[in-house]
């Protein structure tokens, strides 16, 4: 198991499943609609910067685990915290 921080949560991904995947449609996720963490090294992924940087530049778009489980081998999950509150946000007039 990979893991590494983000601002609100963190990235899991399990080299077990990630063996044979040949899209390595989460890094491709990354650097398309994120800011380019990860890279390819040993045929898996791995962050192209340090867990510090990653925690910091991370957009927390959630490309990379939607382009992994649609397109690659399900091996990446994004793990939140709960929600606190429930509800429309104060203001919110919908």
């Amino acid at each position: 198991m990979y893991e590494f921080e983000f601002r609100t949560g963190k990235v899991s991904i399990d080299y077990g499943k990630c063996d044979g995947c040949t899209s390595f449609a989460c890094v491709k996720a990354c650097s398309l609609y994120g800011r380019n963490i990860l890279r390819v090294q040993g045929g898996k992924p791995v962050l192209s910067v340090s867990p510090e940087e990653a925690r910091r530049l991370c957009i927390e778009c959630l490309a990379c685990e939607q382009e992994c489980y649609s397109k690659g081998q399900q091996a990446l999950t994004i793990v939140l915290p709960p929600l606190l509150r429930y509800g429309p946000s104060p203001g919110w007039t919908g």
